[in-house]
């Protein structure tokens, strides 16, 4: 499995957030890539004939509070369209090394990860959660 993830960010917290989960997902045999040339907001998602496409991101804000929605598609031209995609945008990618990655990781990045992958992950949604309520 492949994933381009944004290399530049207008959201620092949430890079810092996603950051964490690296390692983890390299054990498990993930390629991360970081796209560079600009911000990356679009989500595309190509399994065998299936295309996911969309600007929700995975984390319980986009999926239960915000209005941003992904779209299924099953269609073998356009999956093997939207691959050619994904491959044409590697090049514009730094691809993350798993040892590498290991040997830069301070004390202070890995605090500021888990920091930043608490408050969206756990006070962010608490909080939204809330205000949905008092808005109803």
């Amino acid at each position: 499995m492949q994933l381009i993830l944004a290399g530049k960010t207008d959201v620092t917290i949430s890079q810092l957030a996603s950051r964490r989960l690296y390692r983890q997902l390299m054990r498990s045999g993930v390629e991360i890539y970081e796209y560079q040339p600009q911000i990356l907001h679009a989500k595309l998602f190509v399994f065998d004939d299936i295309v996911y496409v969309g600007s929700a991101n995975l984390d319980v804000r986009s999926l239960r509070i915000n209005y941003e929605l992904i779209v299924r598609l099953h269609d073998a031209k356009l999956s093997s369209e939207a691959a050619q995609i994904f491959d044409n945008d590697l090049q514009y990618c730094r691809k993350i090394n798993p040892e590498t990655w290991k040997a830069s990781r301070t004390v202070w990045n890995k605090l500021k990860e888990d920091w930043a992958y608490f408050v969206l992950a756990r006070i962010d949604p608490y909080f939204a959660g809330k205000q949905m309520r008092l808005l109803r």
